[in-house]
């Protein structure tokens, strides 16, 4: 017998007011109310605008009460509105080049380390002569060197 479904925090909130956190960026102002949903994602409708943001389950969190009049409705991953379709917020850094004159960041570390590669230490794999599973491979190979021999004379003799 299969457990009965849990219900969504949203399917809570009926037609209540509530804001996302973190709020989704270029989707101003931050005040939601709950549209139609599917298995998979959610409607909500911008209260101000007017403006509809399908929204994947996914990144729908708790629903926790607030002090103020609005809800707050938590989301897994902070989220941007770009170009009509909403996405997680990637941030991207771009690394600038160092100027040849510009001094870099010394750590004292850096200044005490000789010159010149690392040194090299050996790391040397003990020979285990005396072990039993040398003892038992040798032993298995050696006998079925001697069987194969012996099945290899007995094939040539039973020939007539």
């Amino acid at each position: 017998m299969s457990a009965p479904l849990v219900p969504s925090p949203l399917d809570l909130i009926g037609r209540r007011r509530f804001s996302f956190y973190p709020p989704i960026r270029n989707a101003q102002p931050n005040e939601w109310r709950l549209g139609a949903g599917s298995w998979g994602e959610v409607q909500v409708v911008n209260v101000a605008t007017g403006g509809e943001l399908w929204i994947p389950r996914q990144y729908v969190g708790a629903v926790s009460e607030a002090h103020g009049p609005l809800l707050i409705v938590g989301l897994t991953k902070e989220l941007e509105y770009r170009a009509g379709a909403l996405g997680p917020r990637v941030k991207r850094i771009i690394e600038m080049p160092r100027a040849d004159g510009e001094a870099t960041n010394t750590s004292p570390a850096k200044i005490q380390r000789p010159p010149g590669p690392a040194p090299v230490i050996g790391i040397r794999i003990e020979d285990r002569e005396d072990s039993s599973m040398n003892k038992a491979l040798i032993t298995l190979g050696v006998g079925a060197l001697v069987i194969s021999l012996v099945a290899a004379l007995l094939s040539t003799l039973a020939r007539p």
